[in-house]
């Protein structure tokens, strides 16, 4: 309640805007795998404004118990929290969470993985991506930094113009 009237005062007095304003965003995506055949399962990323993409970066690791994991790129680069919010269809027992899919932060982007036999089955996660910063402000004062793949040495054009 002392917090209520403490910010009402701070409104009324016009110093609401000297304390910092927080802002966080998210940006929603649907991860979502068809099986066709025994050991042949392919997985798409789909997200609003964004080609989809086929199999993103996806790979086999395995476990210390020898299991085998696939783990897709969601691409949240720069997310500080990834959440699957749902699982479609949610009665799949085949896909449970901590068990046999589960998201993990690796370099700078966020991975789900899959293993045993959520790995051949028919499933969607619909997964949120959050951000302390707009990524869309980041990506444009940025673009330097996703133009070159890695190994690629940038063009110094300044070094151009002067010789």
């Amino acid at each position: 309640m002392r917090l209520f009237f403490g910010l009402l005062l701070l409104t009324h007095l016009g110093l609401a805007d000297v304390i910092p304003r927080t802002s966080y965003y998210t940006r929603d995506r649907v991860f979502q795998c068809i099986n066709y055949a025994p050991n042949v399962t392919r997985c798409s990323l789909k997200e609003e404004g964004r080609n989809t993409e086929l199999n993103p970066g996806c790979f086999e690791e395995q476990t210390e118990k020898n299991e085998t994991r696939v783990y897709c790129r969601l691409n949240c680069e720069e997310s500080d929290e990834t959440t699957v919010l749902a699982k479609i269809p949610g009665s799949n027992h085949k896909c449970n969470n901590f068990f046999t899919y589960h998201l993990e932060r690796r370099r700078r982007d966020w991975y789900i993985w899959r293993s045993g036999e959520c790995i051949s089955t028919t499933i969607s996660f619909e997964i949120r991506c959050g951000f302390p910063k707009d990524p869309r402000q980041f990506y444009a004062q940025y673009k330097q930094l996703f133009e070159y793949d890695e190994g690629d040495v940038p063009v110094d054009t300044d070094a151009k113009r002067r010789s």
